[in-house]
Formats: C-alpha cells, sequence, structure tokens
C-alpha cells in the first residue's frame, strides 16, 4: 500500500504518522490543526503557522499582545510663525513589520493656540517610506492643532492603515497650514507617542 500525507477518513481525529514528511500530524475533525517532527512540536493546518518548532509565531498571539506603547521623543517648544521642521530627535525604527495602532502628543510646558482657527493652524505630522526600510515621507499620523491644550492635556493623531516595514524609521514634523499667525501657529514643547502592533 502507498504511502499517504492524509488521513483516509474526512472526520478523523487524533494523531496521522505522515510517512512522506516523517512527522506524526494530528487533526480534528479532519483537519490538520499541528505535526511533531525531529524540529519540533508545530501549530499549524500548513497554511497559518500559529507555532513553528516550539516558538510562537505572529498569527498564534492575539491583538492585545502584539501591540506596544512607547514614546518616541520630545521637542522644544516652537514660537508663533516658527518654521516647519522635521524633528530628528522624535524618531521610531520599527522592530519588525507592524501598524500604527494610535499616536498622541502631550504638552510639557505652558498651553498652546490661545485662538483656534480652522484656517490657519500649526499641524503635526508622522512620516515614514512604507514601501522599504529607513525614512520617507509618506504620512502615516497627522494632528490639526487647531484648539488649545493646556499642560499634560494629550491629543490624539488621525492614524492611517499602512504596515511599516521593519527597519522603517518613523519621524515627526511639524508645519504652518494656511496664513502665520501670532497666535494661532506656535507649538509648545511636546512629547509624542505611539501603539503599534505587529504584523
Amino acid at each position: 500500500m502507498a504511502n499517504k500525507n492524509i488521513p483516509t477518513s474526512p472526520t478523523h481525529n487524533g494523531w496521522w504518522y505522515d510517512a512522506l514528511n516523517a512527522r506524526l500530524e494530528f487533526y480534528f475533525r479532519g483537519t490538520k490543526v499541528g505535526h511533531l517532527d525531529a524540529s519540533g512540536f508545530s501549530v499549524t493546518d500548513d497554511t497559518t503557522a500559529r507555532m513553528t518548532d516550539g516558538l510562537v509565531q505572529n498569527a498564534g498571539m492575539a491583538a492585545a499582545v502584539k501591540r506596544t506603547q512607547i514614546t518616541i521623543g520630545s521637542h522644544a517648544a516652537v514660537a508663533s510663525n516658527g518654521a516647519g521642521a522635521v524633528e530628528n530627535n522624535i524618531v521610531f525604527t520599527a522592530p519588525a513589520a507592524c501598524k500604527l495602532v494610535s499616536a498622541w502628543c502631550m504638552n510639557i510646558s505652558a498651553s498652546d493656540v490661545t485662538t483656534g482657527a480652522a484656517a490657519s493652524y500649526r499641524r503635526a505630522q508622522l512620516i515614514c517610506n512604507t514601501a522599504a526600510a529607513g525614512s520617507g515621507t509618506d504620512i502615516i499620523a497627522s494632528a490639526n492643532i487647531t484648539a488649545s491644550a493646556a499642560l499634560r492635556v494629550t491629543r490624539g493623531f488621525t492614524t492611517v492603515a499602512s504596515t511599516i516595514p521593519a527597519g522603517g524609521i518613523v519621524l515627526m514634523s511639524h508645519l504652518t497650514v494656511g496664513a502665520e499667525s501670532a497666535n494661532r501657529t506656535d507649538a509648545a514643547a511636546r512629547y509624542y507617542g505611539i501603539e503599534y502592533e505587529l504584523t
């Protein structure tokens, strides 16, 4: 009788020796859910790997386990009508492929934007090269600073569902939108934080 690498019964429950691949496979109701070979135990249907040779894989973890919150840096206050800039000391380098879940900033000096305005304000952006490792200009999150925020009050960013590649460098930039104004285009000293999820 020829060797087979799947059980004959579509409702098989239990172990099956796959002689073609030299491994013990475990089935539940005819569906393969894992195998044991010389390298260790794997939980997989041969499409999605949840554990490989005893190491838990990304697909085998709950979303909350894959998420991390970190502070990525801070900048000094920017005077009204101050020039836009990329803040090179606010930086995050992706340790692996991930996506941005949320981003925020918090004033660490006096409140800013003494007069809010829809047509003239400061914008903060997180930028990255989403196509390859390194820095770039793809906007992955932004916040329009159109209303005052007091000391230690956080502002949320609007995020874009972009995957950041392993080694991708996220930087923060800020600029004036609309006409420069003495009391609307300033920026308090702030720190910035993000939450990312491994993909």
